[in-house]
């Protein structure tokens, strides 16, 4: 019996469940851990709000650029695999995205750091006056990577899909020439 081919997301489900997910609950996981095991000695340890900021600033850089850079091919996969269904053009965050992939990934990088930056400067005013202990800070940290990576996988999968209808829009305008030409 042949298996049908499953029908293709709406690019809203996809992105809700690959950025919430995917790049948001998995990537506060992995940074809570790193965390916990970077600083699992360190018993007595607490963390200020300058501490807190200067982490959290540091880590939205390098996860928005790390997550850029692994999220495109497997975007582009998904979208090889008809796994979800392209949104209208000009709809949400597309024309805010670079065509460019360097400028992109730059640019998802930054917006990582300063929203987890703004973020973690925010929760970390309800800290207690002593700081953060490492318990309570990789907790935090996990939080704000989880929201950080949901920002940074959502303007990822934008760059993705603004890619992929200018080329769509491009083989159409050539389809429409070759038809006139060929008239």
């Amino acid at each position: 019996m042949a298996k049908s081919p499953k029908a293709p997301l709406s690019f809203t489900s996809y992105a809700l469940n690959k950025c919430l997910i995917g790049y948001g609950v998995v990537n506060g996981i992995i940074n809570a851990a790193i965390f916990a095991g970077l600083h699992a000695a360190a018993e007595g340890a607490t963390f200020d709000m300058g501490a807190v900021v200067s982490d959290l600033s540091f880590t939205g850089l390098l996860l928005g650029m790390l997550l850029f850079a692994c999220v495109v091919p497997l975007t582009r996969m998904d979208l090889r695999k008809n796994v979800f269904k392209l949104p209208a053009g000009g709809a949400g965050a597309f024309p805010l995205v670079s065509g460019s992939y360097a400028v992109s990934i730059l640019v998802v990088g930054a917006l990582a750091c300063v929203f987890m930056t703004g973020i973690g400067a925010l929760l970390s005013l309800a800290l207690p006056a002593g700081g953060a202990t490492v318990t309570g800070m990789m907790f935090l940290k996990g939080l704000v990577c989880a929201c950080g990576g949901a920002v940074a996988g959502y303007f990822t999968i934008s760059f993705v899909v603004r890619g992929q209808q200018r080329a769509d829009a491009v083989a159409e305008a050539m389809a429409a020439k070759t038809a006139e030409i060929s008239a």
